[in-house]
């Protein structure tokens, strides 16, 4: 249910440690789920379905937002000392975390890339041209080299695996990592699960790398753009986490609040069909100008002025850039976007992310509360 593709599926293990797991990022005391997963994380063939893998990769990519938690996840799973490297924060930039440990020959390498933070919203929105999403796979060039660094100088006399992981933006840049690293290494020593990962690549042999799972949800916008129709996918395979049933309950365990995101993929689907109205294609997305208030701009230009609110760094112009949007072309695109919200918050640079309904339905305890119906 639920799984693209025909393949195995491995059961959970009795034999577990628990991991503590963050549901709701921009709190200062975030709530935490438990989850019970194996030490384990190389069972088995790379390219068969790991519930244990999967559920251990959900704990690691979402506690990345805390330092300390996902330390003491590392030292629970046997995992060394936590190395954090990256310019996170800044635009084109990407935080990263590393771990080892070392045992018969082998080294077992864990990295996780964190979510995005501050600037580099506007990497988010910057496509690019060429067959992979041009901020995703810069970001990918920096957390290539820093892997490399990292196995270079302890993977002496070694053989490395890896098991690469990361939420929203830094699950769009564990796929592209991890597919250089398949291209390297070989699929046998990686095992990439990503969550929430925004799609990265228009290339058609995507599927060749089948140890990489992308658990996604069709009702979070953020894990349907770029839009497929302008030929986006991910690296591996998409295992979808809708058609779940109702998480509204469960996720006001997991964070305290009521669900506010989307309860139909039906939603996101009207968006992309107004996105593509307006941009068919990635070059209209960047040339194609519609007037907004006296002023001409390409969706492109449009979204970057959205990074500069979601950021904290909208400029004079943002409020009055939201208000014409309403009454132009991109008005089924701005109230989309800000659907329960306060639209007037979200144009407020101090105010950064309001909670809304595109937020909600992205958010780690709405993953949570999916994740746990769909492995049961």
């Amino acid at each position: 249910m639920g799984i693209s593709g025909d393949f195995m599926v491995i059961n959970i293990d009795k034999n577990t440690v628990a991991l503590r797991c963050p549901t709701a990022f921009g709190q200062l005391q975030s709530p935490c789920a438990e989850l019970r997963v194996p030490r384990e994380l190389f069972p088995g063939d790379s390219s068969v379905f790991s519930k244990t893998n999967a559920m251990t990769a959900s704990a690691l990519s979402l506690s990345a937002a805390d330092e300390a938690t996902l330390a003491e996840n590392l030292r629970t799973l046997g995992y060394g000392e936590l190395l954090s490297v990256g310019n996170s924060g800044e635009r084109g930039g990407i935080g990263m975390y590393l771990a080892s440990r070392t045992h018969d020959r082998v080294i077992d390498v864990i990295a996780v890339l964190k979510s995005t933070e501050g600037s580099e919203w506007f990497s988010n929105f910057d496509i690019g041209y060429t067959a992979e999403h041009s901020g995703f796979s810069k970001a990918a060039d920096f957390a290539e080299q820093k892997t490399g660094d990292y196995i270079f100088t302890r993977a002496i006399g070694t053989r490395p695996r890896f098991f690469i992981t990361g939420y929203s933006r830094g699950g769009a840049v564990a796929n592209i990592l991890s597919k250089r690293l398949c291209d390297r290494y070989g699929t046998d020593g990686v095992r990439c699960y990503t969550l929430a990962s925004p799609a990265v690549t228009i290339s058609r042999r995507q599927a060749r790398y089948n140890c990489i799972f992308n658990l996604i949800r069709g009702e979070d916008l953020f894990t349907r753009l770029p839009p497929e129709s302008w030929g986006y996918s991910r690296y591996g395979r998409d295992i979808s986490l809708s058609d779940t049933g109702d998480i509204s309950e469960r996720y006001r365990e997991l964070c305290g609040d009521d669900y506010i995101g989307f309860t139909r993929r039906g939603c996101v689907d009207s968006f992309l069909c107004a996105v593509t109205r307006l941009a068919p294609n990635v070059r209209a997305y960047y040339k194609r100008k519609r007037d907004i208030g006296g002023v001409k701009l390409s969706m492109y230009e449009f979204m970057t002025s959205v990074a500069g609110m979601l950021s904290g760094e909208a400029d004079d112009n943002a409020a009055d850039i939201l208000a014409g949007a309403l009454v132009s072309e991109y008005a089924d695109i701005v109230s989309f976007l800000s659907s329960g919200a306060d639209l007037y918050e979200l144009a407020s640079s101090a105010c950064g992310i309001p909670r809304c309904s595109v937020a909600d339905s992205h958010s780690p305890a709405a993953y949570m509360a999916a994740l746990e119906r769909f492995l049961g």
